[in-house]
């Protein structure tokens, strides 16, 4: 060391910031000022002006955020596809090891018609950020990338011009994906027609995340979560909503994934998908939730080959039990043992919903 005590020695400057943890009240009002931010009354359509105002917006979060980019330029990931222009984006939370396939958190930023689309699907990406600070805080051993995507909406969906589908395909380094939590329709309660504005607590408070079947590791640590209070989280297969959001890419691709949602409602892809009618603390507790399962994940072994049988029905149907107890008889079903027992509280639950799903 030089002798000279007017050098001065390089400090080495945190990426992120310690921050004090926030109050689910707090998390709320940031969680409800980001989606307001997003969910302009245009709608964020391709290639429409409130598109490209969104972008900006995303890219702009991103920026606060301080992530690094994922392809290690910019956040900014475009794509087209028969002449029209799209632009995903994704930055990193760096882990220890860089080698290691990174775990995905993502949700899709366009909107279906040109009006907020708050529910679907500012709701979501508000708490991928906010989850993403939490993560920051943390010592991750592999990365986390944040990615948030174009193009989920029809005419796109499950086409060629996906955002997702095209992440997946031709913008991914040859590390692939550990795993991909994605989120789609996460901001409102759930409610039953039966019930009406009497709908109770446990079944308004209810979270739904599929996917555990594709891999045991996930169903191990869906398990033995507990869920933040007034949040009632069932598990279920991914078969009985299908491929709704952007986990289709990834599972497409054979990435073990986890998709969380709280279906659809009266107001879904309607002008009167609108910021007002959200539950901003069940989004809190939401993001608790995620940030809590992500961590576990990202620490997971899930080197192991999935299994042939069956493997997810106790844990399904222990979920539903614990979320909705005696309330199941109202909803019509009897028992919860057997995958008979599930398909029965599915179908009962979809056919008593607003809409065709949950």
């Amino acid at each position: 060391m030089s002798g000279d005590t007017n050098e001065k020695v390089p400090m080495t400057v945190p990426l992120f910031v310690p921050q004090p943890p926030m109050t689910t009240s707090k998390k709320a009002e940031k969680l409800e000022r980001l989606v307001r931010e997003l969910a302009l009354p245009g709608g964020r359509m391709v290639g429409t002006e409130g598109h490209d105002e969104a972008a900006f917006w995303v890219q702009s979060q991103l920026e606060q955020l301080e992530l690094e980019p994922y392809n290690g330029r910019e956040f900014q990931l475009p794509y087209t596809w028969e002449d029209e222009s799209f632009t995903n984006f994704a930055g990193v939370i760096p882990g220890r090891d860089r080698s290691l396939p990174p775990m995905l958190i993502g949700a899709h930023y366009d909107s279906v018609i040109p009006h907020p689309c708050a529910d679907d699907n500012a709701a979501a990406v508000a708490i991928t950020l906010c989850a993403a600070v939490e993560l920051a805080q943390e010592d991750q051993e592999r990365d986390i990338v944040i990615a948030i995507f174009d193009a989920e909406e029809p005419p796109h969906f499950q086409e060629p011009s996906m955002g997702s589908v095209r992440f997946c395909e031709d913008q991914a380094d040859e590390r692939g994906f550990h795993t991909a939590l994605i989120m789609d329709l996460v901001g409102h309660d759930v409610r039953l027609p039966k019930f009406g504005a009497l709908t109770p607590p446990a079944i308004r408070n209810l979270l739904v995340i599929q996917g555990a079947e594709s891999h045991p590791g996930l169903a191990k640590i869906l398990g033995d979560m507990p869920s933040p209070q007034k949040l009632n989280v069932i598990a279920a297969h991914n078969d009985y909503m299908a491929d709704m959001s952007d986990h289709y890419a990834f599972r497409a691709e054979g990435t073990p994934f986890l998709f969380f949602s709280c279906g659809q409602w009266e107001h879904y892809h309607c002008e009167s998908d609108t910021p007002e009618k959200l539950n901003y603390k069940k989004m809190a507790r939401i993001s608790e939730l995620l940030v809590n399962v992500a961590s576990a994940v990202a620490k997971a072994d899930l080197s192991a080959e999935v299994p042939d049988d069956d493997f997810t029905v106790e844990l399904e149907a222990v979920s539903i039990q614990k979320a909705l107890g005696p309330l199941l008889r109202f909803i019509g079903v009897k028992s919860m043992r057997s995958r008979a027992d599930v398909d029965a509280f599915a179908n009962e639950l979809l056919a008593n919903l607003t809409t065709p799903s949950l």
